[in-house]
């Protein structure tokens, strides 16, 4: 493990000493691989201002995560940049306890983080987090016209006829709901 991510693996015992008083973490990490199709995380670098509450034998997440990404626009692949402002609030459960009256176990997946023997590793929530939230195709402008747009214009499709905007007959039940 490196330097860069081993302050991201907080003691249980020092998060559950301050009992109901939060443990604030204020810290930039390095992780490696944030990468989605072209957007990225410059140089790996998250700041991170979170506080841990320790609730019996889960931990509460809060705080806020930001990073600076850089990508490709989609239309014109001119470089494009900006800066992810993430609010977090997750939890960790240790295996085994309950959540919402259901037991937890190692092989099911919920909707929370799972806490380790000895200590909350906090790398995969931060990573989950920061992926999810860079763009798969962002735009350099919303009136970007591409590289060659004489040659590729940028359309929007118009529905012509009635038809057209009806839809697929297949999907016509649906359509019956929206109208209720």
């Amino acid at each position: 493990m490196d330097s860069e991510t081993e302050n991201l693996r907080i003691p249980l015992n020092v998060i559950r000493r301050g009992g109901s008083k939060p443990r604030e973490i204020s810290s930039t990490f390095l992780l490696d691989g944030l990468k989605v199709g072209l957007s990225k995380i410059n140089d790996g670098r998250v700041e991170s201002a979170l506080s841990l509450v320790s609730l019996g034998n889960e931990i509460e997440v809060e705080g806020f995560l930001s990073a600076e990404w850089t990508g490709e626009c989609r239309r014109c692949l001119e470089p494009v940049e900006g800066e992810l402002k993430l609010e977090i609030n997750e939890r960790f459960v240790g295996e085994g306890s309950r959540f919402n009256n259901e037991k937890i176990e190692g092989s099911v997946k919920t909707d929370v983080y799972l806490l380790g023997e000895v200590d909350l590793d906090l790398e995969p929530l931060i990573r989950d987090a920061t992926l999810l939230a860079l763009p798969l195709s962002p735009l350099c402008d919303p009136d970007c016209k591409g590289s060659e747009p004489e040659n590729f214009p940028v359309t929007e499709e118009v529905l012509s006829s009635e038809e057209d905007q009806k839809g697929d007959p297949r999907w016509a039940v649906l359509d019956r709901l929206k109208e209720s």
